[in-house]
């Protein structure tokens, strides 16, 4: 059975968007859309796994500028598709492995991602991100909290303490992915090193983070 989270997402890229339509998540994503476009108005934004472009979408209609960047090129492609706007550009890079970019970012945000970080990566991955932003930039991060009945059932632990997931794809595959869910307590701590004025806010279905890159930790 194939474990790798890029060719999950690559796979599940055409289907992806079902996610957003289920009925139970539409209150508590018409509160992360506002909760997003109030804090991504007129930033410059470095966007990762910005997927199948949902957020890049809420958050273009305000913000200066985003560099929306994803690992798969097939997600990307559905992003395209959408009326992101000419201050939107879609670049494919990988997390952990950003390339230069010329321009200035003062936000960044990674939306549905934390939750694939494996624990013993989560410093490196957002030290690595913060270096891409200025310094005081705007972190803004959402994600899932665990919905017993609706979240796709946690199947094992691994010894670094990371959970994982089995994900099944309308062709029959199925996938045996990280998915952890962090508390409120261990959000703040694995951010803290990196970020100051953290923020968190946890809705039915969401959470969502909002915290600024400390200046001595680039």
């Amino acid at each position: 059975m194939p474990n790798t989270m890029e060719t999950y997402y690559r796979e599940r890229a055409a289907e992806y968007d079902r996610f957003y339509e289920v009925p139970e998540r539409q209150g508590d994503l018409a509160h992360l859309r506002t909760w997003l476009v109030e804090r991504a108005c007129e930033r410059t934004i470095l966007e990762i796994a910005a997927g199948t472009g949902h957020w890049t979408q809420a958050a273009a209609s305000v913000a200066r500028a985003i560099v929306a960047t994803d690992y798969n090129g097939e997600t990307l492609a559905i992003a395209a598709r959408r009326d992101l706007g000419p201050n939107v550009s879609l670049r494919v890079a990988d997390a952990y492995a950003l390339p230069p970019f010329i321009e200035i970012f003062d936000a960044g945000m990674a939306h549905l991602w934390w939750s694939h970080v494996e624990k013993q990566r989560r410093r490196e991955f957002l030290a690595h991100f913060a270096a891409h932003l200025q310094p005081g930039a705007l972190i803004l991060m959402i994600d899932q909290t665990y919905v017993e009945g609706l979240t796709p059932p946690i199947v094992r632990q691994d010894a670094g303490g990371n959970q994982y997931s089995l994900r099944k794809l309308a062709n029959g595959s199925a996938y045996e992915i990280v998915k952890n869910y962090p508390s409120d307590e261990e959000l703040h701590e694995s951010v803290a090193d990196v970020c100051d004025r953290i923020s968190i806010m946890r809705l039915d279905h969401f959470w969502a983070l909002s915290a600024h890159v400390r200046p001595s930790s680039i």
